[in-house]
């Protein structure tokens, strides 16, 4: 169906296979999920210009038990993700990050970690889900300002119902929560939505980072990013960040924000404390 209609497909044991696979990680997803097998990690974003760690963005990964001798495995998110989102799952588990993200923000408060967390929600948490009264829900249970708290969207939330998307935008912007286009460059979007939503910061996708140091193309869509983001007065943050070079690339075309290996992979909570007391 999903190639358009009066198609035929030949039956090939693989396919069947394949969906079997599907349907057991379904209902394993779903078990994780109520045996808090789902966990987050985080990696640093920090200022380009001094060098300070202004931010985390929450990781969501999977520790799945097993008998060997680690005793599980990390399911990558490639592969669990789609199947969620595909289901509908993927709605009780954003709630799920974004609740635990901010309860860890609140922890890393009364450790002296004064700095802000982005997480990353999902078209179906829009269409399906109340954001905004999860999100206010949230804030208030944890008592972690509205102001610590980014909310990245990629621009396949304004393929849908566009008007339901403003709104919703409006009334989180509304609560004092930051919020910011995430693998900006890389959609089909308007650009026209960025006078309508009222986004803070966007995000180089890493994609443009990785190649723009022997790529003029990808150079020059990064540079555009940055300076397009400077006009409207947006916060500009770019991912994937590896190399010296790359942080020498970004500081030339006065970007702001950064995150990527060169400073820190995704690492657990305890373990994220320990990186920004110590950097």
């Amino acid at each position: 169906k999903e190639e358009g209609r009066d198609t035929i497909k030949e039956y090939s044991e693989d396919f069947d296979r394949a969906v079997q696979a599907r349907f057991q990680l379904l209902r394993d997803l779903r078990d994780a999920l109520e045996q808090k097998q789902l966990r987050l990690f985080y990696q640093p974003q920090l200022d380009l210009r001094t060098g300070k760690v202004i931010g985390a963005e929450a990781l969501i990964r999977w520790w799945k038990p097993d008998n060997s001798k680690q005793g599980g495995t990390f399911i990558s998110p490639g592969e669990f993700i789609p199947v969620a989102e595909q289901s509908g799952l993927i709605v009780p588990i954003g709630d799920w990050v974004i609740r635990q993200a901010c309860e860890d923000a609140k922890r890393w408060e009364s450790d002296g970690i004064d700095i802000r967390i982005a997480i990353n929600v999902s078209a179906a948490q829009f269409s399906q889900g109340d954001m905004v009264a999860n999100v206010e829900s949230v804030l208030r249970d944890t008592g972690l300002s509205a102001q610590k708290l980014e909310l990245e969207v990629t621009e396949s939330v304004f393929m849908d119902d566009i008007q339901h998307t403003i709104q919703t935008l409006q009334n989180l912007h509304a609560l004092g929560v930051e919020l910011a286009i995430d693998d900006f460059g890389t959609g089909y979007s308007s650009l026209s939505y960025l006078r309508q939503f009222p986004i803070d910061r966007l995000k180089i996708d890493q994609s443009f980072i990785r190649n723009a140091l022997n790529n003029p193309d990808d150079a020059s869509i990064a540079k555009t990013i940055v300076n397009l983001g400077h006009s409207l007065n947006l916060k500009v943050i770019a991912e994937g960040v590896e190399t010296e070079a790359h942080e020498e690339f970004l500081i030339k075309h006065d970007c702001d924000e950064v995150q990527g290996f060169r400073y820190s992979r995704p690492v657990p909570h305890e373990s994220f404390i320990e990186f920004v007391q110590n950097y």
